[in-house]
């Protein structure tokens, strides 16, 4: 059970991070846009990107760019919708 509560706990933190990138008036975005819209330093934006491409939030473009997958936009607008 607390293996559970953990993992569910880590993907809400993620999903969080996405909830940023759904909002915002772009649709991609370079680290160091990433960094500046989440407040982190680049160490932690590249941990946070790394994640979140591992789960299926993220993907990287041809250009070098990050936005959400359909799947990660799914899933911040179920989230938010739960929230509520």
């Amino acid at each position: 059970m607390a293996l559970e509560t953990s993992y569910i706990t880590r993907l809400e933190t993620l999903i969080s991070y996405t909830e940023a990138l759904d909002t915002a008036s772009a649709s991609s975005f370079t680290i160091e846009e990433l960094a500046k819209l989440w407040g982190t330093n680049m160490d932690k934006t590249k941990t946070i990107v790394r994640k979140l491409k591992r789960e299926g939030f993220l993907r990287r473009t041809r250009r070098g760019r990050y936005k959400l997958t359909l799947a990660g936009k799914i899933l911040v607008r179920l989230y938010k919708r739960i929230k509520k």
